[in-house]
């Protein structure tokens, strides 16, 4: 019986989806003659039609089995539209009372140990482990539910080699998702899931089964017989099937928050016994949910202790809910990525989608149905996954998660252009159709598409070119290969290629599969460790002992069970408060200690009760100074400052004497770097204003680094800046110093400063609740009585959780030193002040008057000795002007002072910036005038014509010292030529 149904159900490989179902009807002959191999087979069962064409309406009413599916397809898509899927989730959790979070970006810039933000828990994390900042609206969440936008493609969750190969991996995906955090337990989270699944959305509850943990006497965990009795109210015994704790029982990672979970499974044929197939990859019987019970905390050797607060977290893919809703075995049929696959038929031309499946990624080839449609599945994800990373400020780069997306955007634009036969720059007229399905439920992606298809225009350029190189690189190895009589392409050849060129292994793959070649994977695969292992020994190189001194989960429960409370670091605002506090904790490499020697060398961090250090947040760098015991017996050299949920961890050594828990020291700030610090962080916040009403709305702060010798700032910009720009900025951010606008900061509600018409606040970033609100100019009092009112766009208004200055006077000078391009339209400014500024402004006037002295006569009437002594002044002084510490349009202005020294006529000066690598073309004019003095008179006075126009052309971009020479030797100026020929 079972043998009999795997023939008639099961897809055949390279058939599509939907001729798949087409053929999935067994005869009801047949199905009669299976009776006596199927006791359970019931009347009702056999007369009606398989489960796999009958679960709404009826054959007739859709014209007939051949047309059924695609009839009853398009019912369930308008019945169930994929953003009301996603809309009557939150909504029917809201009713349960749950908060309603927005998705986190898919960048998660406050967890640095992920490089995508993988699931919808990623922000709750700090509720989890504990460190939730006290006062925060997340510390106050009870619960909470949305969609999150997820993307698993590269470190421990990666589906990019998967995405194409089948119906149901993505990169990008959605995961709906609701929390309690020491709210309610099991009960409602079984409760409302299966009411949501079968009352709300209708599905039948025969087509269910639900998993438990059943235990591990490793771990010393009996079984989770409160979820099976729960789930037995709903569903058979034989429906309720127990799980290891590979599948039902989810952890954090090694130390924190864990415990049993329960999957509730699909059968999207139904009309039997489908148990067997639960946690099988069977892609027609799938995990639609999964409810995790955070009950236990995982210490450091394994330990499981009872969480005083139970946790539920629970996820349910929404791309694979969409589909089981409108009838449909692929997320690829539904009207998720309906909209994108017809934009690629559109932009590219090729046939239609058909659903076609590979039985292996050697079936994947040009020319036939199964490449094109894995083509349209992989290019479709991928456009939604480059989307929303780069509107989520995520740039493709050389590391990190910005390596991660430039291999998906050369894997879709290479699948594109050789399985589709696209053209070049196909893949970024697809962004409109991608941000167009996705804006509804997430509105950021419409405000950056501009912003997206301008990234993906360059990548996509760029690869086409490398694409180009790394197929003749292929090429010439395989030929290499074939000529010494092997039969292998070796894995180094092939890592090189992947590291180099940006050729994934697959295309590596498939070239040498054409050319008779076999790819080497193990070695391939043992030089991507060996490349990890030093990127590993590179990153932990860079960051030094201190680095290793963080707070974790494990540490952070410790203390709390410790009865240590939070650091009060309120003291940090006021340089001058009393903060003498009392040291709680130790800890070294080996964890904590009660009491530390010095004379060891070892880095150490110091928690205290109460402290007036500024840790390391908001882009400004930590407090140094000193904790001084209070006998004078012990002091402590603090060289970094951090926060781990609400501890503050002082980093540095030991200098002298002991110190032990409970010792009380004296926090000594290093109050000069503070303030300079401060006034750099007041500064960005002028810039920012500044920038704003230069460039426009379009400027987004990306970044920042505050530290007592300059302010710089990142900002989204689609150019470099003019000189004429820059000195606008530079301008402005002056006028605020002259009329000495008082910084006003004041704690305020959260809703409350959202309010305030022209606020600042940095994308991504999580702020507390209530929050501090920094006014350069008008009181914070003022902007809540009036929050709309059209004055106070000219001021900056800034959440910010930083130090400042009381008054913009405090800047003394200002400079903008540096314009420069950190990635695709990403700009980078650096501002001065005090007396750094004014060293900025009098090296430029100093560089200016040595121009003029060195330009006071002109090249065409200079002597021998005066021309070469003038060339070589200017050489060395284009270098001084490049390494030049002053304002950005002074620069600009010198090297065109440069340029135009000794030249006839004006020389253009089209503004470049402040570059952040020098062009060697920025004074090539006022090389070409002097070296038209210096052949003038090398060609002596009587053919002083003929070297004048020789000199000419040399100075064009169209001939070069040769052809010069020829030109020169048909007008019969010999020695003219003579001298060209000795210049070539």
């Amino acid at each position: 019986f079972a043998g009999s149904f795997s023939r008639c159900e099961l897809p055949r490989a390279g058939r599509s989806a939907t001729a798949t179902r087409r053929r999935l009807s067994c005869k009801r002959a047949d199905m009669l003659a299976l009776r006596a191999f199927s006791p359970v087979l019931t009347a009702a069962a056999l007369a009606r039609p398989p489960a796999t064409v009958a679960r709404r309406g009826s054959i007739a009413a859709c014209g007939g089995s051949s047309r059924w599916h695609a009839c009853m397809s398009a019912r369930d898509a308008a019945a169930w539209p994929a953003d009301k899927v996603r809309s009557q989730f939150v909504s029917f959790f809201e009713a349960k009372q749950h908060s309603p979070v927005a998705s986190s970006p898919v960048v998660p810039y406050d967890d640095p140990t992920l490089l995508f933000a993988n699931a919808g828990m990623n922000q709750f994390k700090p509720l989890f482990v504990g460190q939730a900042a006290p006062g925060s609206a997340l510390a106050k969440l009870k619960r909470a539910t949305n969609s999150q936008k997820c993307i698993r493609a590269g470190g421990k969750h990666n589906d990019l080699e998967d995405v194409g190969m089948d119906t149901y991996h993505h990169t990008f995906f959605e995961m709906l998702g609701s929390w309690s955090f020491g709210d309610y337990f099991k009960e409602e989270a079984i409760d409302w899931a299966w009411e949501l699944l079968t009352q709300v959305y209708g599905l039948p509850p025969d087509r269910f089964y639900a998993t438990y943990f059943e235990g591990d006497e490793g771990l010393g965990l009996a079984p989770d017989e409160e979820a099976r009795q729960l789930w037995l109210r709903y569903l058979p015994e034989e429906r309720v099937l127990p799980g290891n704790a590979k599948d039902n029982f989810w952890e954090m990672g090694d130390v924190g928050p864990c415990g049993p979970c329960s999957e509730l499974h699909y059968d999207r044929i139904g009309g039997r016994d489908a148990a067997h197939l639960v946690n099988m990859d069977d892609p027609d019987v799938l995990e639609v949910w999964n409810l995790v019970f955070m009950q236990f905390n995982r210490e450091a050797g394994g330990l499981l202790r009872p969480l005083p607060a139970k946790s539920v977290d629970t996820g349910m893919g929404f791309e694979r809910l969409v589909s089981i809703l409108q009838d449909v075995r692929s997320n690829y049929d539904t009207d998720v990525f309906a909209p994108i696959f017809a934009e690629i038929e559109a932009v590219t031309g090729a046939p239609p989608y058909g659903g076609a499946l590979a039985a292996d990624a050697s079936a994947v080839l040009p020319g036939t149905a199964v490449g094109r449609d894995t083509a349209y599945r992989v290019v479709a994800d991928h456009i939604r996954t480059l989307s929303t990373a780069i509107a989520d400020g995520a740039l493709p780069s050389n590391e990190g998660r910005g390596y991660v997306l430039r291999r998906i955007l050369r894997r879709a634009v290479r699948y594109g252009r050789q399985m589709l036969g696209a053209e070049e720059g196909f893949f970024t007229r697809l962004v409109p159709a991608a941000v167009g399905s996705l804006s509804a439920a997430f509105p950021e992606l419409a405000e950056q598409q501009g912003h997206v298809q301008a990234v993906i225009a360059d990548e996509e350029a760029a690869f086409s070119s490398m694409l180009s190189r790394g197929i003749k690189e292929f090429n010439s190895r395989a030929e290499a290969i074939k000529q010494t009589g092997g039969g292998g392409f070796d894995g180094a050849s092939a890592f090189f290629l992947y590291d180099s060129m940006g050729f994934p292994l697959d295309l590596t793959e498939l070239m040498a599969r054409e050319a008779g070649l076999a790819v080497d994977v193990s070695g391939f695969q043992a030089a991507m460790e060996e490349q990890k292992a030093r990127s590993a020994a590179a990153a932990a190189a860079s960051k030094g002992d201190g680095a290793l001194l963080t707070l974790g989960p494990e540490q952070t429960a410790r203390l709390a069970d410790e009865g240590v409370a939070f650091t009060d670091d309120s003291f940090k605002f006021d340089l001058g408060a009393d903060a003498g506090a009392t040291v709680r904790a130790i800890y070294g490499a080996g964890g904590f200690v009660d009491a530390a020697e010095a004379g060891g060398g070892e880095t150490l961090g110091v928690v205290l009760d109460r402290s007036s250090f500024f840790s390391q947040a908001g882009g400004q760098v930590p407090d140094v100074g000193s904790l001084v015991e209070a006998g004078g017996g012990a002091t402590f050299r603090v060289s970094s400052v951090q926060s781990f949920g609400g501890y503050v961890l002082h980093v540095g050594s030991l200098e002298s004497g002991s110190l032990s828990a409970g010792d009380s020291v004296a926090c000594n700030v290093d109050g000069e770097r503070r303030r300079r610090i401060s006034k750099s962080h007041t500064l960005t916040h002028a810039i920012n204003l500044a920038l704003h009403q230069v460039l426009g709305e379009g400027v987004s702060q990306k970044g920042s680094l505050v530290d007592d010798s300059k302010a710089r700032f990142d900002f989204s910009h689609g150019k470099a800046m003019s000189a004429a720009e820059c000195e606008r900025v530079e301008a402005l951010v002056r006028t605020m110093v002259a009329e000495a606008l008082p910084v006003h900061i004041q704690t305020v509600p959260l809703d409350k400063a959202l309010a305030i018409n022209n606020l600042r606040a940095v994308f991504g970033e999580r702020y507390p609740d209530p929050v501090r609100v920094v006014s350069i100019g008008p009181e914070v009092p003022a902007l809540l009585a009036a929050p709309e009112s059209d004055e106070w766009e000219q001021y900056s208004i800034e959440l910010c959780g930083g130090t400042h200055i009381p008054s913009t006077s405090d800047f003394g000078s200002f400079a903008l030193v540096e314009e420069c391009a950190v990635a695709k339209g990403v700009r980078r400014v650096v501002g001065v002040a005090g007396e750094l500024a004014a060293e900025a402004e009098a090296a430029g006037a100093a560089l200016q008057s040595r121009i003029a002295e060195l330009t006071a006569s002109a090249a065409g009437e200079a002597a021998a000795g005066e021309v070469e002594a003038t060339r070589k002044g200017l050489t060395a002084l284009k270098l001084e002007v490049d390494a030049a510490t002053t304002s950005v349009h002074v620069k600009v202005a010198l090297r065109d002072s440069i340029a135009a020294a000794g030249a006839e006529r004006a020389v253009s000066s089209a503004p470049r910036g402040a570059l952040c690598e020098p062009s060697p073309e920025l004074s090539l004019q006022a090389d070409r005038e002097w070296l038209k003095r210096a052949k003038q008179l090398s060609a002596g006075e009587a053919d002083r014509a003929a070297a004048a126009a020789v000199a000419e052309a040399r100075a064009g971009v169209e001939m070069g010292p040769a052809e010069m020479a020829a030109a020169a030797m048909e007008e019969g100026m010999a020695a003219a030529a003579m001298a060209a020929a000795a210049m070539a």
